[in-house]
């Protein structure tokens, strides 16, 4: 329908094209986290690892939600030194896991809100955090949030079924490492993935 060979479109023709859109965006994601689930389920999902460079993913990502921080009415901030390097991990799979962070930070900030990707490089591990300035995580509310089909808390106004923060941890848990989602010092939220760097998957598997 929005080819120019059918026609100019008039304003409500092209708003119910835009939700027609939308739709089927959120419709393909779902299906796509559904089926990522059931192979994770399966045992059946195998990390396809190699080199990710760290600033250019989140850069990558930062693009990825371009649309929705414009949306929002929400500005990025990438915070990461220039050395930070690479590490070892399935770059796709860690552009989900942050995009899904992100996409929940950008939906509960508020207009003119800054939303915070940030990522330091320790001894053992990659830290990567994503902060927002939205209403935080009550304690409660931390414990289910990677629940499957837990809806409130972050990213409640989405709309979603709760299945992206669920792909999160799984995805984090087969890379070895951990997220975790609270409610940051000076308000809203913050989540940490950490990331085991190379030696120190080596030293686990030694033991």
């Amino acid at each position: 329908l929005g080819e120019p060979s059918v026609g100019p479109l008039n304003g409500k023709q092209l708003e119910f094209l835009d939700h027609v859109r939308q739709s089927s965006d959120a419709l393909r994601a779902l299906i796509d986290d559904i089926l990522d689930l059931a192979s994770i389920d399966a045992g059946a999902m195998a990390l396809d690892l190699g080199e990710v460079d760290v600033r250019a993913t989140l850069e990558a990502v930062g693009e990825a939600v371009r649309d929705l921080l414009a949306e929002r009415q929400v500005s990025l901030q990438i915070d990461a030194p220039a050395e930070i390097g690479a590490f070892t991990a399935d770059r796709r799979r860690v552009r989900q896991i942050l995009f899904n962070l992100l996409s929940n930070a950008i939906a509960v900030s508020p207009p003119q809100g800054v939303v915070t990707l940030s990522a330091r490089r320790a001894e053992d591990a990659l830290s990567v955090e994503v902060r927002d300035q939205g209403p935080g995580i009550s304690g409660e509310i931390a414990g289910k949030v990677f629940e499957r089909f837990e809806t409130h808390g972050a990213g409640a106004e989405r709309g979603g079924v709760g299945l992206g923060l669920s792909l999160v941890r799984s995805f984090m848990e087969l890379h070895g490492g951990s997220v975790s989602l609270g409610t940051a010092e000076g308000g809203g939220a913050l989540a940490v993935c950490r990331f085991p760097l190379a030696a120190a998957r080596r030293d686990e598997a030694a033991e």
